[in-house]
């Protein structure tokens, strides 16, 4: 891939770059653009220029770094037309927990779905939860290999 780049600034400066960064900052506690040039290895001043929209356009590359940095999709931040937050899961994720969900017992299927619908609910827009819901329960037990009868030793 080619060290391309996006327009940083689009007409409407309400749905920009710019607005999404500070946005993204303010929501992770990032009080400085000093603190995000830090964390992308960038000098401060650049940083500086794309919260203000001092810039024209912005590489791949950055762009990437600055959504990792400040745990956001980067497509939230290039175009601004998807969840801030939302997690795409590969095929294989997909598969992989489908998997572990399969090996479970009964009552650990229904107590792992019961803490995502709990998670789930307590999630707001840009914001995952560090509540844990469960503080006093007593972690689940380490996944066991089905029990095989003696015939099949």
């Amino acid at each position: 891939m080619g060290r391309g780049r996006i327009k940083a600034e689009p007409g409407d400066p309400n749905n920009s770059i710019a607005t999404r960064i500070r946005t993204a900052m303010a929501a992770c506690g990032m009080k400085s653009v000093a603190e995000l040039g830090r964390r992308i290895g960038l000098p401060r001043q650049t940083v500086h220029r794309w919260i203000n929209g001092d810039t024209k356009n912005m590489t791949h590359e950055n762009l990437y770094k600055v959504a990792d940095a400040l745990q956001v999709r980067a497509r939230w931040l290039a175009v601004g037309d998807a969840a801030p937050t939302q997690i795409d899961l590969g095929e294989g994720d997909v598969v992989g927990l489908i998997k572990i969900y399969e090996s479970m017992s009964m009552a650990a299927r229904e107590q792992w779905l019961a803490i995502g619908r709990t998670l789930l609910s307590m999630h707001t827009v840009g914001k995952g939860t560090a509540v844990d819901p469960y503080p006093n329960a007593a972690p689940l037990p380490p996944l066991q290999e089905p029990a095989t009868s003696p015939n099949h030793r």
